[in-house]
């Protein structure tokens, strides 16, 4: 910008700002112009920014940019996932994704890495400061002034440095109605016109929704989840209106469109009313249905008015629900009777296997008591979801079940991921200190996988702690009193690691009260109930069947990966399946590989389900189009559906759909 320009924008902004005519104009077209006006008084007036100042903004780096993400760690983690998907869209015409907290600090930025350095020096950057008071008018620090979706063009930046840029952002609530953070779609060179910025503001809009929803999901995981909408088809892709609900059935918390829709259309808002209260439904209605993962879609009218809405349910992750007794009320029963959100209780997972049915009666006689369980078992044979179901089943099932794995950890870090550390214990530390994951599970349960990994000199510390009840975090000089039960596992002999003096004798005994081992699936007595509970399961209690020959395949598989494999071959199988059935053609390579059934069968089997496709058909442009792309890629499944636009699984059905089997797997078959 040369000097003419710049010194006709600072007048315009003044000028603005004293009578405001160009911008009533405008703002018959455009009624963001109001908040924009608003903005520049802010900024001549109450902030005293000069408009013509070129320094760059200010981009923080290293502990102070921590300071900002730690906070919000979790949210950052479900944010990360909505503006990557949001930025596979938007990439190619050139945006920078930014996603700020509630003070105008930039957590997280993507853009493209070849024009890094360009980002940087506008500030479009991971770190950057875009607070209003500092940078005036701009798309993330006017938003979070105005908390309502905004694009700022251009020459509306109040700051000359940032005319040439074009910044849509939308506030990110949390579910008390909070400013949670901002998310900002903005444009290094975007054309003169403000319009064509209306699409980007829309679909920043439609993300920001998405990751807010979501992050509601996860906070409430262990509520009721009411999730409705007024159109049936649109329940359960885009049942933007969420309610959670806590035990006692009373509305705790809704995503801002459930609250606005339901005070709109009510004439009252639903926050902390009985669920019977607002809709037509009684809760233990609302329990049955969540706790057997129904996927019906129930009809609901609104008390007050009669709205009709269409709704489904989810229940709590891990917490202990209560079953209602009767008509009226909600009787509290015993713990160890109570029925539970989980469907993975030690019952479940017992079977009908006898030495699984004898494995959970032991552990029932003995998790009430001060005595701690060690499991063995091979790999994937579920010694944590045991865990977990041992736990739950406790008394100590309304506090924390905590787990760590001893072999996935640095030596290092084992430490003070145990036993925490009080604030400047170390170079690194953080700024608050750490609860370690013993004190996290005082009162609860501590899972301790891979046990005979763990270093000798923090045996001593863990046989001191199960001896005295009382911890001593790094850093800090006074014990603290813990309740402490503890559930170990390890694939390893743990005898052979005493003899051997690789684990402690006194800690051994302190740890092994009682040993179960869990039988690898290979040799289990129910594998047939276990497929059919997994299939059930991955398939939320869809209705999913399995072939005659692709069960025998499974039955006859040794699984090697016990029932880790085993879930993981469902999953991959309910993937690429088409249809109510999962055919023996919808089992990985490496299942069908070990079968006794002739290869040209399997390979006859899936090219039976294709049509004949004509030569001038979408059907068959589709299939040459498909295998082009995977000799291209060299069969490579990942990269040929990326160049496709599609998902694996997606690829993996439209493969199957056209008897299209990769050289390699056709080698293995004949």
């Amino acid at each position: 910008m040369d000097s003419k320009d710049l010194t006709k924008h600072v007048e315009r902004v003044e000028k603005q700002v004293k009578d405001g005519k160009e911008m009533m104009v405008r703002n018959r077209l455009d009624p963001s112009i109001n908040a924009l006006q608003n903005s520049w008084k802010r900024c001549l007036t109450k902030y005293n920014i000069d408009p013509s100042t070129t320094s760059k903004t200010r981009i923080l780096t290293g502990r102070a940019l921590k300071d900002y993400t730690e906070p919000l760690e979790e949210f950052l983690f479900i944010a990360r996932s909505g503006m990557k998907s949001m930025y596979e869209r938007v990439s190619d015409a050139g945006y920078v994704l930014l996603l700020g907290d509630a003070n105008g600090v930039t957590i997280e930025y993507l853009g493209n890495p070849n024009e890094e350095r360009e980002h940087r020096e506008t500030g479009l950057y991971l770190g950057s400061v875009w607070t209003e008071s500092i940078e005036g008018t701009c798309g993330m620090g006017t938003c979070v002034e105005e908390r309502k979706p905004i694009t700022i063009h251009r020459d509306e930046h109040f700051r000359s440095r940032h005319i040439g840029l074009s910044c849509s952002c939308t506030p990110l609530f949390n579910p008390d109605g909070s400013l949670l953070g901002t998310l900002d779609i903005s444009l290094l060179r975007p054309p003169p016109g403000k319009e064509s910025q209306l699409l980007a503001l829309q679909v920043v809009n439609y993300y920001a929704r998405l990751i807010e929803n979501v992050y509601f999901l996860r906070l409430f995981k262990d509520s009721w989840i009411v999730r409705f909408n007024a159109i049936q088809a649109f329940v359960e892709v885009m049942a933007e209106n969420i309610l959670a609900v806590d035990a006692d059935g009373r509305v705790i918390a809704g995503n801002a469109s459930a609250i606005k829709e339901l005070t709109l259309r009510d004439g009252r808002n639903p926050l902390n009313c009985f669920l019977s209260e607002v809709f037509d439904l009684r809760f233990d209605d609302l329990m049955n249905h969540a706790k057997h993962k129904t996927t019906t879609i129930m009809p609901l009218h609104t008390v007050r008015t009669g709205t009709q809405y269409f709704a489904t349910f989810r229940a709590p992750e891990l917490h202990t629900v209560r079953v209602p007794e009767g008509g009226n009320g909600y009787d509290s029963l015993d713990k160890g009777q109570r029925s539970r959100s989980s469907a993975m209780t030690l019952e479940y997972l017992a079977g009908t296997d006898s030495r699984m049915l004898f494995n959970a009666n032991c552990a029932r006689r003995v998790m009430n008591k001060d005595i701690s369980i060690l499991l063995i078992g091979d790999t994937g044979t579920g010694k944590e979801v045991f865990a977990r179901a041992v736990h739950e089943a406790s008394d100590r099932s309304e506090n924390p079940f905590v787990a760590l794995n001893c072999a996935s950890i640095p030596e290092s870090l084992i430490e003070s991921e145990l036993f925490g550390y009080k604030q400047g214990a170390f170079t690194g530390a953080k700024s608050k200190g750490m609860r370690g994951k013993i004190l996290q599970s005082d009162g609860g349960t501590l899972f301790l996988d891979e046990i005979g990994d763990m270093p000798l000199n923090l045996q001593t510390r863990l046989l001191r702690v199960l001896a005295e009840k009382e911890i001593l975090p790094l850093g800090s000089e006074t014990p603290i009193r813990v309740d402490l039960h503890v559930i170990c596992a390890t694939l390893r002999n743990l005898e052979e690691l005493v003899r051997k003096g690789e684990f402690r004798e006194d800690l051994y005994y302190r740890l092994n009260g009682v040993t179960i081992t869990l039988p690898p699936l290979r040799e289990r007595t129910d594998k047939a109930l276990l497929i059919n509970n997994i299939l059930s399961a991955e398939n939320s209690g869809g209705t999913m069947k399995i072939d005659a020959d692709a069960f025998d395949v499974l039955m006859s598989f040794p699984w090697p990966g016990n029932i880790r494999q085993l879930r993981n071959v469902l999953r991959y199988a309910l993937a690429v399946a088409e249809g109510e059935t999962v055919q023996l053609y919808d089992l990985p390579p490496e299942i069908l590989q070990t079968s006794s059934l002739r290869p040209d069968t399997i390979i006859r089997g899936a090219a039976a389900e294709m049509h004949e496709v004509p030569p001038d058909s979408m059907q068959y442009a589709e299939r040459t189009a498909i295998l082009s792309v995977l000799k291209k890629q060299k069969w490579n499944i990942t990269g040929a559906a990326e160049d496709l636009c599609i998902s694996r699984a997606t690829l993996y059905r439209k493969m199957k759909k056209y008897s299209i089997i990769p050289p390699n797997e056709l080698e293995g078959y004949l």
